[in-house]
């Protein structure tokens, strides 16, 4: 049968074009570079999910050829981004991670790793995998510091766009892990579920001190307690230490009926650890009292009040507030130092001490000025190097070093971190910083910052007002006049009888406060008044009375001129 020339060209177009398109399936299909053009061309024309495809072609292609350099790694970056675009979040997530763990990610700015971070977080989080997602958010915590505070290492730019990030992820993170019961239960073998724990305890208590909406701490915090109570069991130190985290935050969210099941289980467990009348339980104590108060419950913290007397009693005598104190006064070793009771821009101790000399671990060089504390001696035995370098040594947990971050701070040096720190209102005034008295000691955990959700921290709760030590600037505080006012790496030293007085009657929370009613405070305990009278601080409404009295004297004299 004879075809028309018309037919026959019908025909061999149809060969030629099938040839060309094996052809053009073959280079696209086995040669790296025209995959790449592929992928390029589809791109530009709006394709991006074709064009993706076409992308990891060309990537698995010179991977093949052991083209595995600085180009490989570019494109692998550029093609996630097309599989995000495109909704892929898995085929993302595979070249984001092979970015971070090649050439690339090793030689990557701090920001730009953290950017790619950000990015496989936020895609785990939309398949609703919360720990995959908390493990990296603890990266960004991680890279972040403690730039927020202005004598930070991180820069400035730097810590407002990890902030963004983590701020960004808290939302997804309420919504997958909600403060109650309906939260979805996480499967895994027991050490994986204790390391899930751990991440989502320090990113738990990043929200925590943030001040952010408490919800997103809630949810992290409770599902790191529950982790942990059922692994660990509820008498282990790490599912205490998640109690004494959660429980102020079920408190921001008024849910004290909630808070107090926790407390009350971390008391029983230190009880159980430590014996009945172990000084230790007396954090627990004063956390039961106050949530008790709040729920009007004042029979049974009146009890507790009473059960502190005797802890106390019996480990430092019944006459433990008797001797004077006016040589502590003298020496500034317990004056109150804020806006309301400044230091001259003179005022320098006179027993300033290089703290690398006694015993106590640096994060600086030994001849910085911040290296140096005072010698503050209470008596032959008490002092504050020998008192923070034993407190140290308590405190240092496996995986954990302690070391002194910042001490003594000059009028001027002072002046010169709050010029830096601007209107973010993170940093005292120059004349207000317990700094300059030599008194303060900032804390780091392995070069940075003390954490909550570090184990030292926990110890330091426990255990610092022994050594003479208290805690600044606690969760809550409105001193510093900005959200996240919590510094748990700053600790002041004010001698060990304050500091027992503090933890015995003091008001929770408000250590400025004591403080600047010492004298109230020590007069009660002399005369064996330690209670409150129906439930209120006489010293702080003494305190309160006394300030608007001077409030409205200075308020007269203006008006007259």
């Amino acid at each position: 049968m004879r075809r028309s020339g018309r037919e026959i060209l019908a025909l061999f177009l149809l060969i030629a074009s099938g040839v060309y398109g094996l052809g053009f399936w073959s280079l696209v299909t086995f040669d790296p570079d025209s995959a790449w053009t592929r992928y390029e061309l589809l791109d530009e024309s709006g394709r991006t999910a074709r064009a993706a495809w076409h992308g990891s072609k060309a990537i698995a292609l010179r991977l093949e050829d052991g083209l595995d350099g600085p180009e490989t790694q570019n494109m692998q970056l550029i093609v996630a981004g097309a599989h995000d675009r495109a909704g892929d979040p898995d085929e993302a997530i595979r070249l984001y991670r092979a970015v971070l763990e090649g050439p690339m990610g090793e030689e990557m700015r701090p920001a730009d790793e953290m950017a790619i971070v950000y990015r496989i977080a936020d895609l785990h989080l939309t398949q609703g995998r919360v720990v995959e997602a908390a493990s990296l958010a603890v990266r960004i915590v991680e890279a972040a510091g403690a730039g927020h505070v202005a004598h930070s290492r991180v820069p400035d730019a730097e810590t407002a766009l990890y902030t963004d990030y983590l701020d960004r992820l808290s939302t997804d993170l309420r919504g997958l892990l909600p403060p109650n019961d309906r939260r979805p239960p996480i499967a895994g073998e027991t050490p994986d579920l204790l390391v899930a724990a751990e991440n989502m305890t320090t990113l738990g208590a990043y929200y925590a001190a943030r001040g952010t909406p408490p919800e997103t701490a809630a949810g992290l915090l409770s599902t790191a307690y529950d982790l942990r109570a059922s692994l660990l069991g509820i008498d282990h130190q790490d599912t205490i230490h998640s109690a004494l985290l959660l429980g102020p935050v079920y408190e921001r969210m008024g849910q004290v009926d909630k808070a107090v099941p926790l407390y009350l289980d971390a008391f029983h467990a230190q009880e159980r650890t430590y014996g009945a009348n172990h000084p230790v339980l007396s954090l627990y104590i004063r956390l039961l009292v106050s949530a008790y108060e709040e729920q009007g419950r004042m029979t049974e913290a009146e009890a507790l009040n009473l059960h502190m007397r005797n802890i106390f009693s019996d480990a430092f005598g019944a006459r433990r507030y008797a001797a004077n104190q006016d040589r502590d006064r003298t020496a500034d070793i317990n004056r109150p130092v804020s806006e309301a009771f400044p230091l001259p821009a003179s005022y320098k101790p006179d027993d300033l001490v290089a703290a690398g000399a006694e015993a106590i671990p640096l994060s600086k060089l030994p001849h910085l000025d911040e290296m140096k504390i005072r010698m503050a001696s209470i008596d032959e035995t008490t002092s504050m190097p020998a008192s923070l370098s034993a407190l140290l040594s308590q405190c240092e947990q496996p995986g954990e070093a302690l070391s002194l971050r910042s001490g003594y701070r000059s009028y001027d040096t002072q002046a010169q971190l709050y010029r830096r720190a601007g209107p973010k209102g993170r940093v005292t005034p120059p004349g207000t910083s317990e700094h300059q008295l030599g008194l303060a000691a900032d804390i780091d955990v392995n070069g940075r910052f003390m954490r909550a959700s570090d184990r030292a921290y926990r110890c330091f709760e426990e255990n610092a007002f022994r050594y003479g030590f208290i805690l600044t600037y606690p969760q809550g505080n409105d001193y510093l006049g900005a959200d996240d006012g919590f510094e748990p790496w700053h600790w002041r030293f004010v001698g060990p009888r304050t500091a027992l007085l503090y933890r015995e009657i003091g008001p929770l929370g408000k250590p400025q406060e004591f403080l600047a009613a010492l004298p109230c405070y020590e007069e009660r305990a002399m005369s064996g008044l330690f209670l409150s009278v129906e439930g209120r601080d006489v010293c702080l409404d003494t305190l309160a009375s006394e300030t608007t009295a001077q409030d409205d004297k200075a308020k007269g004299r203006g008006e007259t001129g």
